[in-house]
């Protein structure tokens, strides 16, 4: 078996790349991996990368090149520039670093565990899954729990939601005052609601294309939900946006926020911006009395939270090498008649 990997993230892609692969149609991905051979597959994509781990059996071994070059011709982009590409052992170390958090813009952060999961589990409802990627990426799961149950990498700030919210009190000195409105209702906008309500803001505001669902998630946050329609009336009257929907396109533009500015009499608005691809759009930021905030200025904050933990970081780098190690021993084993076992000391 052949494990190939390549991938884009904030580390060394521009957003602007980042959205483009983003809004990929993943069956057209899975399609196109078929057709040139691949045995099993599975793509990671969240706000942070784009990857794909690709495995051949019974045929002869391809570079990662060979994944990037695919990639280039689905998405018609030039992305050696900004990609990594990792085989074999390197590829398995990468992917268990990943679902531990360590690959994350924020460190440690608990998200990516179930986006690992809900990647290998769309692979395996496209049935591009075998024996080698369920095993690998159970692994991967087994080994992202553990490294948050054995080591201390997760303590603090550790989830985008959980540093936007930083942020805005950062700007603000408390949020026991403010108004803040919430675009989306998935995983990222709760866990930013739940996070808000922890720092007792005087109100909370939700509003989602689906109706249904911002009332849902306003009503186990003692929130307000409102209608998709209205949320730029809403805007002449919040202190802070934060923006995390799963919109191919921006959703908040820059005519919305600058007619909510001649309500606001000179009041700063503050916007966050979480999703992939980005909610806001750029011109936005140039309006006065704006402030734009996206992914990439999360960093600054993320440093700071990782000065604390750079011992546990490093403790958990070591058991994502050992268990990388473990499973490629086990991989050593396939085919030979004598194939070894490979147990989880937890279940995942």
């Amino acid at each position: 078996m052949s494990l190939i990997l390549v991938g884009l993230s904030h580390k060394n892609a521009p957003l602007g790349v980042r959205e483009n692969l983003a809004v990929l149609s993943q069956a057209k991905v899975f399609e196109r991996l078929r057709e040139a051979g691949a045995s099993e597959a599975v793509v990671l994509s969240t706000c942070n990368r784009y990857e794909l781990y690709v495995c051949f059996n019974g045929v002869e071994s391809k570079p990662p090149s060979w994944a990037l070059n695919l990639l280039e011709k689905i998405s018609g982009m030039s992305l050696s520039a900004h990609a990594y590409q990792r085989g074999g052992p390197g590829a398995v170390e990468h992917l268990f670093s990943v679902a531990s958090g360590l690959d994350s813009l924020v460190v440690g952060e608990t998200e990516i565990l179930g986006q690992v999961k809900d990647a290998y589990e769309a692979a395996v409802a496209a049935k591009m899954t075998g024996k080698y990627s369920n095993v690998l990426f159970q692994r991967a799961l087994y080994v992202g729990k553990k490294v948050r149950n054995d080591t201390g990498v997760a303590v603090g700030q550790t989830s985008t939601a959980s540093v936007a919210v930083q942020l805005a009190e950062t700007i603000f000195g408390s949020l026991r005052g403010s108004s803040v409105l919430i675009l989306g209702a998935g995983s990222m906008a709760e866990l930013t609601a739940r996070h808000l309500q922890s720092h007792k803001v005087a109100e909370l505001l939700i509003s989602n294309r689906t109706f249904s669902r911002a009332a849902g998630l306003a009503g186990e946050m003692k929130a307000e939900a409102i209608a998709w329609q209205m949320f730029p009336e809403a805007l002449k009257k919040v202190d802070i946006v934060v923006s995390s929907t799963g919109s191919e396109k921006p959703i908040l533009t820059a005519d919305m926020v600058r007619s909510a500015l001649e309500a606001r009499a000179g009041r700063s608005l503050f916007i966050i911006d979480i999703a992939m691809p980005r909610d806001v759009e750029e011109a936005a930021a140039e309006l006065d009395h704006v402030y734009l905030y996206r992914l990439e200025d999360l960093e600054s904050i993320v440093a700071d939270n990782l000065k604390n933990r750079g011992g546990e970081v490093r403790l958990a780098q070591e058991l994502v090498a050992a268990k990388a190690k473990e499973f490629c021993a086990w991989e050593s084993t396939l085919g030979t008649g004598k194939e070894a076992s490979l147990k989880h000391s937890e279940a995942v």
